[in-house]
């Protein structure tokens, strides 16, 4: 079996936030979560409050996100100065 994927409302409401008016954004960040998906150890673990996840940079934007046995949950996508709040 596959890995599942599915994302939390905080990270969907900032993707559709953050990449209404940038398609380059979007299409870069939807590569990235391609590449999380087919690798999902390719993010660096996060430490403090935020054990347990992993970040990947895009640009100035950061996508946070856990492994679950199979399943990747992605939990955040927002600017690097307020990603990890």
């Amino acid at each position: 079996m596959g890995l599942i994927f599915r994302t939390e409302p905080k990270f969907d409401k900032s993707f559709e936030k953050l990449t209404k008016k940038d398609n380059v954004l979007k299409e870069r960040a939807l590569k990235k979560i391609g590449e999380i998906c087919t690798n999902p150890e390719i993010g660096k673990p996060l430490k403090n409050k935020l054990k347990g996840t992993r970040r990947v940079h895009i640009g100035h934007y950061v996508i946070i996100y856990a492994i679950f046995g199979s399943e990747i949950v992605f939990l955040n996508f927002n600017h690097h100065d307020f990603a990890y709040k």
